[in-house]
């Protein structure tokens, strides 16, 4: 399985022992990386780079994470550091339906986004000693929560409709096709 990996540059030095930690975690249970940056590329190199790269680097920086993102079957956060970056991609992931996994220290919750209700968003706190098993267990759980593929057939007048009523709503197809079935099911089905 393929995983996407990142965490706030601004203080990476700060921070860097745990990034590793989490990342060789998700490595030795058998995941593949598609970003290996936060544990490669120093603060001062992302800097300098957005720097002296300018606006032409930050684009291609942006647009390789979003691929990234998109091709993962796990996308995993570290924010004990708040960052305005990484909420962005906690949003976009998602937004593609993708088993999302934040971790942060134990000493630093992410208040405002526990206040998001996801199916898909799984938050756990770890400390040095838990790091391990905290990976693990959660890894698992984000598994059980990958879509399954489903494919079907409709008319171009139906997929024409789809096409904009979810691009009004800000919502890929996939995610109003299950809204619109969860909406039925709370509707319909009783405990």
């Amino acid at each position: 399985m393929k995983v996407f990996f990142t965490a706030s540059y601004k203080s990476r030095e700060l921070y860097s022992k745990h990034y590793k930690k989490i990342y060789d975690s998700i490595a030795a249970y058998g995941y593949v990386h598609l970003n290996e940056d936060i544990v490669s590329v120093t603060t001062k190199q992302f800097y300098d780079s957005a720097e002296y790269g300018g606006r032409d680097a930050m684009v291609e920086f942006y647009n390789e994470n979003i691929k990234k993102m998109q091709e993962a079957d796990i996308n995993i956060f570290e924010i004990s550091v708040h960052s305005y970056g990484v909420g962005f991609l906690i949003q976009k992931s998602l937004e593609y339906n993708k088993p999302t996994i934040v971790f942060h220290l134990s000493d630093s919750p992410p208040y405002f986004l526990m206040g998001l209700k996801d199916e898909k968003l799984i938050i756990k706190s770890y400390t040095d000693k838990t790091i391990k098993k905290v990976v693990q267990d959660t890894l698992n759980a984000a598994r059980e929560k990958r879509d399954k593929r489903f494919n079907f057939f409709i008319s171009p007048k139906l997929l024409v409709y789809l096409e904009n009523t979810s691009k009004g709503l800000g919502v890929t197809k996939s995610k109003f096709i299950r809204n619109l079935i969860l909406e039925h099911m709370r509707q319909n089905v009783r405990d």
